[in-house]
């Protein structure tokens, strides 16, 4: 028992002693989110627009930084890649079509592009298990979305 308080100890001492931060805590970024405008799918927009928004509050020395309003239009796509003998799904396809559109105040649209994320996955027994996989799933794909988006601006 003492050997595994003095083990928690050290490993708590090296991991503090280390200069461990985050990754992306302290980031900044060259930009400024000013509006998000959401269209379509609430699910996508809402995870989409919780990581947007994270950087829409940061708040330091936005002097030299670009402002941008962002306007997204998602859509969902479900459908059965094949079935069994029986007819029943065995494979089904999760698309997430995605057209972001970003503004700039002075200069109006500066950026207007569609992107597309897919994930095929196998059909369950259990209903409700197969509807939390696939928010899971949708969850996931649109914060992959939330990241191509804030490269995009990172590289405008």
């Amino acid at each position: 028992m003492k050997n595994k308080n003095i083990l928690k100890t050290l490993i708590f001492i090296l991991i503090v002693g280390c200069g461990y931060t985050p990754i992306l805590v302290d980031k900044s970024y060259p930009f400024k989110i000013q509006k998000i405008e959401k269209i379509g799918s609430a699910k996508v927009n809402s995870t989409i627009f919780q990581k947007l928004n994270n950087l829409k509050k940061i708040e330091d020395d936005i002097s030299n930084k670009t402002i941008y309003n962002i306007r997204l239009n998602s859509e969902i796509e479900k459908k059965i890649i094949s079935k069994d003998s029986k007819g029943d799904p065995l494979i089904f396809e999760i698309k997430i079509i995605t057209d972001v559109t970003i503004l700039q105040d002075g200069k109006g649209i500066i950026l207007s592009q569609t992107i597309t994320n897919k994930i095929s996955y196998d059909n369950q027994t259990d209903k409700f298990e197969l509807i939390k996989y696939e928010n899971n799933l949708i969850a996931n794909l649109s914060t992959n979305i939330a990241d191509k988006i804030i490269s995009i601006l990172s590289n405008i």
